[in-house]
């Protein structure tokens, strides 16, 4: 099978990229998820291809006129009773009672409660918004800084157990301040982001 990103023939393994992160739709939606290769997943999850970039892929694929189809997708996985085979193939058919699969969060994790999901999706956003104030928007890459929560504490941010959660706080608000606006806002004493108590009171 060939990655539609790379052109890479013979992958053996495929991996679901949300097109728009699944942290903001919440649900799993065929038009919104493409297959990709572990390499070219990374490297999109790190921003070095904006949304755009793939939605345009998404489409070419989906219109047949995407450059590395020789012929129209003939391994389609049917995935009945919610059993998983396992298979990896180009075109993955999803068949169930309803187009769109809504997943409950693990329980005791981030997602699970709307409160604390809700607050480190707002500092999130924060850093990014500070982030960009320095860097620009052409230069800003999103995933970069999801990556880096990753790597930090093992595991993407809303799966992370609810007793990470003043850590997961703690780390965001530590990157917002040691950014150039940060930096300049606290030495103003210009406050920077709610608490979680005062988050919660709006």
């Amino acid at each position: 099978m060939t990655c539609p990103l790379c052109g890479e023939k013979d992958v053996s393994t495929f991996e679901i990229h949300h097109i728009t992160p699944f942290s903001e739709v919440e649900v799993h939606e065929e038009d919104n998820m493409i297959l990709l290769c572990s390499n070219c997943h990374s490297k999109v999850t790190l921003g070095d291809y904006s949304e755009k970039d793939i939605l345009k892929i998404k489409i070419s694929l989906i219109k047949g006129k995407h450059p590395f189809l020789n012929k129209a997708s003939a391994n389609v996985i049917n995935i009945t009773d919610s059993i998983n085979k396992g298979v990896i193939t180009n075109n993955l058919e999803i068949k169930t009672s309803k187009k769109v699969i809504r997943l409950h969060p693990p329980a005791d994790t981030i997602a699970s409660s709307i409160n604390h999901r809700n607050y480190i999706k707002y500092l999130i956003d924060r850093y990014h918004e500070f982030k960009k104030a320095e860097v620009g928007n052409k230069e800003m890459k999103y995933g970069l800084f999801y990556s880096s929560i990753k790597k930090q504490f093992g595991s993407k941010w809303d799966l992370l157990s609810l007793n990470k959660f003043e850590s997961l706080c703690e780390y965001i608000q530590y990157r917002i301040n040691n950014t150039i606006l940060g930096r300049n806002k606290k030495k103003n004493n210009v406050k920077m982001y709610s608490t979680f108590e005062e988050f919660l009171k709006k």
